[in-house]
């Protein structure tokens, strides 16, 4: 069904005008925070062709013209949400989850035995192959947490990636991309179509919902760990700012760990202390500088 039935109504010309592409960049920073410019456009054209074929506009750039020109409404979040990324895999770099096995989690489990809860967000959880590792490792590597709260909350800004987070539901291409046979039969069901899927009593452990970095935040509880993987880089510096700051409030005290994604540091920001381990690098909040 088109989200514009009545493209004359948008004089709808096929005209390949990318006069409103400066305007369309603001926009999209201005609602999810990803910053593109001339550089991406085959970005924008691989992207929204799809959409724009499929409500009517002769081209992408029609789309465009529409979208800077219209109340942000559906066609808006469609088109925002095909240009964000959601390449992922179970277990993706498997240095961060040795290291949260070995060392992070350990410590975190250490500094709240008392209290026997620990609190994860999975913060750009994509199809939710980040956050159901998580869930696999602490049913697999710990199970000293038999008896505790384990809250595990997992968002992302895409309402059509979650639905998929929460199936659970994998094609075996995708299953297999980081996933052993071992976890494939403990923590999976094959279907006879070849797809597997997340067995209920790991999915019970996750608390999936839609969630905008740059928007307004609802209230959450404070975070032992904090997963923010592969997202900063696609946002400004002033975004990012934002970002770690709200970031730095939701953790659960100092030893409390933030962990970015490979090519993503933070710089000349104080609310933060780098911790280096031998492969990879996280953060922990800096309590004594407040936001």
């Amino acid at each position: 069904m088109k989200l514009f039935s009545e493209p004359a109504k948008f004089q709808l010309v096929a005209s390949m005008s990318k006069e409103y592409l400066p305007q369309f960049y603001v926009m999209l920073e201005q609602q999810v925070g990803i910053a593109l410019d001339d550089t991406k456009q085959y970005l924008l054209e691989s992207r929204l062709m799809p959409i724009a074929a499929k409500n009517g506009f002769p081209d992408v750039y029609a789309l465009i013209k529409v979208l800077t020109q219209s109340p942000v409404g559906p066609l808006h979040w469609q088109s925002f949400e095909a240009l964000t990324t959601n390449e992922t895999s179970f277990f993706r770099d498997k240095h961060v989850f040795e290291a949260l096995r070995k060392t992070i989690l350990p410590e975190l489990i250490e500094g709240r035995k008392k209290d026997k809860t620990l609190r994860i967000w999975s913060s750009a959880c994509s199809a939710g192959q980040e956050v159901y590792s998580l869930a696999m490792m602490l049913k697999e590597d710990f199970p000293m947490l038999n008896d505790w709260t384990i809250y595990i909350q997992a968002t992302d800004i895409s309402e059509l990636i979650l639905e998929k987070a929460k199936s659970g539901i994998y094609s075996s291409m995708e299953a297999h991309r980081g996933l052993d046979a071992h976890y494939l039969h403990k923590y999976f069901d094959h279907s006879e179509s070849g797809s597997y899927q997340v067995k209920p009593a790991i999915r019970k452990m996750v608390n999936f919902s839609h969630h905008n970095l740059v928007g307004a935040w609802p209230f959450y509880p404070k975070f032992d760990l904090i997963m923010l993987r592969n997202v900063l880089i696609y946002f400004k510096q002033d975004a990012k700012d934002k970002v770690l700051e709200k970031m730095q409030q939701q953790l659960n005290g100092n030893d409390s760990v933030l962990i970015l994604g490979a090519a993503e540091s933070i710089y000349l920001n104080d609310l933060y202390k780098l911790v280096a381990l031998d492969k990879i690098s996280y953060y922990k909040p800096n309590t004594s500088v407040k936001v």
